[in-house]
């Protein structure tokens, strides 16, 4: 519910990291720092016109974001997202920011490395989530109907 709530249609916040996660007492998730938030605005046709604006953390932020390519926002926050789920499930990150050029290198190639321990419904819904090819990433109602998420089993195997 928090995400379908933080991504509704023509809101994005543009500055999703585990920071900005938070849990109250009977563990319901809760998003905070809305600083960088803005409704999308949409061209005479009905589409979202690409942000141009850095926001975020770079070790959260999309390959497109990061080369200064005009990006979805919606897009861009799915991005984040899957970043989050990774160190959530497995307590680091997916990629090392100390060195944003191997890191944007890294990301292109689509290179996720994942520990064992993690399911393939789990791996499968992050690495689509972090898939490079916007066209081809992960949109919300994708990730909610996702096995994963829905706890049901992938019809055939991936990883």
């Amino acid at each position: 519910k928090c995400l379908q709530t933080a991504l509704a249609p023509d809101v994005v916040h543009r500055d999703l990291k585990c920071d900005n996660v938070l849990l109250d007492k009977e563990m319901n998730v809760k998003l905070s720092d809305f600083g960088f938030s803005k409704r999308c605005f949409r061209d005479g046709s009905g589409k979202i016109i690409p942000s141009q604006t850095f926001c975020g953390s770079a070790a959260y932020a999309a390959p497109e974001v990061i080369q200064g390519i005009p990006y979805h926002p919606k897009i861009y926050d799915m991005w984040s997202l899957g970043v989050i789920l990774y160190v959530m499930v497995s307590g680091y990150m997916p990629y090392d920011d100390s060195n944003v050029k191997r890191m944007l290198r890294l990301q292109k190639e689509h290179r996720v490395l994942f520990p064992d321990s993690l399911s393939m419904e789990c791996k499968d819904l992050i690495f689509r989530m972090l898939q490079p090819d916007v066209s081809h990433r992960l949109r919300i109602e994708d990730v909610l109907n996702h096995p994963w998420v829905q706890g049901k089993r992938l019809k055939s195997r991936i990883f």
